[in-house]
């Protein structure tokens, strides 16, 4: 009797738990993706002396000047408004009685921060955003090359009470507003699709190569590499580009994807990587076992990363175990190769350390975390990277 009333008991709250869940529905917009830019900052850099000349031009004498030192002082003081762009779906994906929703599938609104650009979408909406059906965030490069502005971003990410931490992250190469206006040839949703393009992706082992939460952890700790995916227009469908490094929260420039599939390598994040020494032999290399350590050698940190696999060829083949041998030795060779030359790059270049070992080196060495302890930055410059490969061919 008394489990029968706990039974009745779970099905009323069930019942009104549904009716509370249902009227919540109405009054609530489920973006699938956003879109983050900061308003004009790519236009503004090369353009504050040019207006200025040009006003000086119409008006002529010190009236002008004193108008150009104004527009100065204006564009100095005002920080450029944040740009949020929405991507939802249709509420009938959502909501089981199969009601539409009465705001725009996409639209755009801007704030000084995301705080008031959700107010202002409350008041132009009369409903409130909530972020739990969010797939993908797409950040501008405008904004991830603005430390002070991401941070203050990721502040109020951090408070809301709805927006996951695991929510998959990209920036837009020219901006994140053009991304999301790409559904014409994606056939629904711009979140739905840049979810799939992800799960298709068979070369890494793990579907999310870089989320809300791993920028926020970046902003945190500032002790490590962290690729993001670059989306650009490809026959009107967003594409991965290549990747925008950041390393100690300090936006460091745009790497190619083959760069960025030797910075994966070395840290072991890849399921499979094709090796590719001629157009006559190519091999699928899985089974890649990666490990790390790190040395001092005449004062300098060295990271030797070890990387052993096993290759299927694709194009090619071996009749004897001779052949097996050498090609075995051309392809550890090709990978040993482009590794030692992206990681010189990359560290030459852009002050990274691809391998990514300083987020390692308190387990690794504890001496050397000691020298270099909160200088990350220092230790990306010192660090010098050696590498070793060793592949297995099967099918020969």
């Amino acid at each position: 009797m008394r489990k029968s009333r706990i039974l009745a008991a779970a099905f009323l709250a069930m019942i009104f738990l549904g009716g509370c869940e249902s009227v919540e529905l109405e009054q609530r917009s489920f973006p699938l993706a956003v879109g983050i830019d900061l308003q004009g900052a790519s236009a503004k850099a090369g353009g504050e002396e040019t207006e200025g000349m040009e006003t000086k031009e119409k008006a002529g004498g010190k009236e002008a000047e004193g108008m150009e030192t104004k527009v100065k002082d204006v564009e100095t003081e005002t920080e450029p408004k944040l740009v949020v762009s929405f991507d939802f779906p249709d509420l009938a994906q959502i909501s089981e009685k199969g009601k539409t929703v009465d705001t725009p599938m996409a639209m755009s609104l801007e704030g000084d921060d995301l705080f008031h650009v959700e107010k202002s979408y409350e008041n132009n909406t009369n409903r409130i955003l909530d972020y739990n059906h969010l797939k993908a965030v797409v950040v501008g490069e405008n904004l991830i090359s603005e430390p002070k502005r991401l941070r203050n971003l990721l502040l109020a990410w951090e408070q809301q009470e709805r927006a996951a931490r695991n929510i998959s992250l990209f920036v837009g190469s020219s901006s994140a507003a053009e991304i999301l206006t790409l559904t014409e040839e994606t056939e629904g949703s711009m979140g739905t699709y840049l979810e799939e393009m992800l799960e298709s992706q068979k070369d890494f082992s793990q579907k999310k190569i870089a989320t809300v939460g791993s920028l926020i952890n970046q902003w945190h700790n500032q002790n490590e590499l962290l690729l993001i995916p670059v989306l650009t227009e490809q026959g009107k469908r967003p594409a991965v580009s290549g990747y925008a490094a950041i390393e100690n929260f300090e936006y460091r420039g745009m790497l190619t994807v083959e760069e960025a599939m030797q910075a994966f390598l070395s840290q072991g994040l890849l399921e499979t990587f094709t090796c590719e020494p001629d157009k006559e032999e190519v091999a699928e290399i899985s089974d890649i076992r990666v490990t790390t350590s790190v040395e001092q050698e005449k004062g300098q940190p060295v990271v030797t990363v070890s990387i052993t696999g096993q290759g299927r060829l694709k194009i090619g083949q071996a009749n004897s175990v001779g052949q097996q041998y050498q090609i075995e030795q051309r392809m550890e060779q090709h990978i040993l190769a482009g590794l030692q030359k992206c990681a010189a790059k990359l560290r030459e270049e852009y002050g990274i350390d691809m391998t990514n070992s300083y987020i390692y080196l308190g387990g690794l060495n504890r001496g050397l975390y000691q020298v270099y302890k909160n200088l990350p930055d220092e230790y990306s410059q010192n660090v010098r990277q050696v590498f070793e490969v060793d592949i297995e061919i099967l099918n020969w």
